[in-house]
Formats: C-alpha cells, structure tokens, sequence
C-alpha cells in the first residue's frame, strides 16, 4: 500500500473531497487551494450609477473561468442585463471567447489576452506568427524570406479546436539566409494557426491592449475586486452554510443580494466608494515610520 502520486490522482472533477460533502471538488488558483466550490460576480460599473451586482455564477471548484462565461452571457441576456461591454480578468478571455460573444451576444469582450509564448519566439526571437503573412482565401502563407508554405491542414488541436496547421519546405529553409532568426529545426518552419476570424481577433487584441486609452478603459474592471472584498469580509461568501451546490448557489445569491441593498444605501446617503488599499507586505509593515 502506498499513496498515490498527484499524477496518479483523478480528475478534479469526479475526485471527491469529503464524504460529507458529495458535490465538493478541490479547486487552485495558482498558490491557493480550497475544498468547495467557485463563485463568479458580474457587476456594474457606470461612473453615475451605484455599483450593482448583476448576476452571480456559482460552479465546481475546478471548473475553469472561461468555461462559465457563455452560462453567464446566456443568463444576462435572459434578463435583459447584458453590457455592451465586458471587462473580465484573464482568466476568463480568449480568441475564441471574444469571437463566440460578439457573435452569439453582440458583447464586446475586453480582457488582457495572453502574449505569444512559443519556442521559436523564446529561442529565435523576431520570427514569430505576427511576422508570417496569410492569404486565407489562396491558403498560403509567406515567411519574412519570401518564401511560401506547400502544405495547408486544417485540423483540430489537442483541445479539440479547429486550428490550420503549414509547413514550409526543408530545402528552402534550411539555404535560406534567416533560417537562424527563424527555426532551428531541419524539418523546414512549421505553423500553427487559429481560425481566421479568431487569428485576427487575437492578432488585433494583443496590439491594442499596449495602448494608454486601452489600459484607462480596463481600469474600471478594478472595481470588482472591492465588489469582492466586500463580499468575502461583510458578507462571508467564502463560507457555504449548506451542502450541496444548489443550496451555495442560492446562498451566493442572497449575498449578492445584500450587497446591492448594502450600495444603494451608501449611494442614498451620498457615502463614497472605499479605495482600494495598497497591499503592504508583513516585512514592510515592520519598517518604523516618522
């Protein structure tokens, strides 16, 4: 007899916690970990307006925050509460989330998308997707050397997704002067791309967000996290009184609930949003002040 390795373990998923709580899952969040569920808040966030709460989601634990997005649009729309524009964490926005809400929703998404982050950019540098030019309709594609792919594959990714998939020949890549800016492979540049309208979705997005209007805008999300804030210490959303993921749900609700009372007495009585706190490390805090 022996434990099992984390490798070993189930799913999160189907991996039950506690024999006291069937439902309960075992979620993480980069160094966090809890036994439980996951709560999402959608909010207001009008300068003239009190702050409200819109909608709460609650899911599993291990339930990641992309894969609740369209539950919430569709429930926000049924309401009649969909923005026309959603300023959501990272966690939460994709090419393909930006594509499925404009859409499916007619909502514009607006989040920090990932930087690229492949091999070829960390070892070579310049060479990477952005660099490569794609003609959609002929399906070629033309690397900074001139040169043209000859195989076009559209197929799906490990994820399941439809991606298209080139390769420019060996022979041209290996005598061609920026091979060493380009690919270290002997097999000639490989490519791996995503659908068109979600390709220039992702290629536009990753331009934007290094504006100063695109980050003053984002700025609003900050918000949420005082929406938070206030949820976990007022209200204590973090602590489910019941069993069961139905009755956390309808508890996470009557927080939301409270909280909108809670703002629109302090919008009522004219009592100003709280800033948030510059979080100050247990080290800085020892540093005597003047």
């Amino acid at each position: 007899m022996r434990w099992r390795e984390l490798k070993d373990l189930p799913p999160g998923l189907i991996r039950l916690r506690t024999p006291y709580e069937p439902e309960a899952r075992t979620g993480a969040k980069r160094d966090l970990g809890w036994s439980g569920y996951k709560v999402h808040l959608s909010k207001t966030c009008e300068p003239d307006a009190p702050h409200l709460t819109t909608h709460i989601h609650t899911t599993l634990a291990p339930v990641n925050d992309d894969a609740a997005l369209e539950d919430i649009h569709t429930t926000l729309a049924g309401r009649g509460l969909l923005p026309d524009e959603h300023l959501v964490d990272a966690g939460y926005i994709d090419a393909e989330q930006i594509h499925h809400a404009r859409r499916d929703h007619r909502v514009e998404l607006t989040g920090p998308v990932k930087p690229i982050s492949s091999r070829q950019q960390a070892v070579s540098g310049p060479f990477d997707n952005t660099r490569f030019t794609i003609d959609w309709d002929r399906h070629t594609v033309t690397c900074p050397g001139g040169k043209q792919n000859t195989i076009w594959r559209e197929t799906a990714s490990h994820r399941d997704t439809p991606v298209t998939r080139v390769k420019f020949p060996a022979r041209e890549c290996g005598r061609c002067e920026l091979k060493a800016s380009c690919t270290d492979s002997v097999h000639g540049r490989s490519l791996t791309f995503r659908p068109r309208a979600e390709h220039e979705i992702l290629q536009r997005a990753r331009t934007e967000q290094e504006t100063v209007q695109w980050r003053r805008r984002y700025g609003h999300r900050a918000g949420v996290e005082g929406t938070i804030s206030q949820a976990v210490q007022a209200f204590g959303l973090r602590r489910s009184r019941y069993r069961g993921l139905f009755t956390t749900r309808l508890q996470h609700h009557f927080t939301g609930a409270a909280i909108n009372l809670a703002r629109r007495d302090a919008w009522l009585t004219g009592r100003p949003l709280a800033r948030t706190r510059t979080r100050t490390s247990p080290f800085t805090a020892l540093r005597p002040t003047g």
